[in-house]
């Protein structure tokens, strides 16, 4: 079975998962979150 590449795992994940933690507690408090995510166009 296929599994991760050693180049995959040795990738840096995405510096936006870094504001996750904020973002989840802004909702809590009842703040409303816009997720502006950049990607890769359709």
């Amino acid at each position: 079975m296929a599994g991760i590449s050693n180049r995959a795992k040795n990738m840096p994940s995405s510096p936006i998962r870094k504001l996750v933690p904020f973002a989840d507690k802004a909702k809590e408090k009842g703040i409303e979150v816009f997720h502006l995510n950049i990607g890769q166009p359709d």
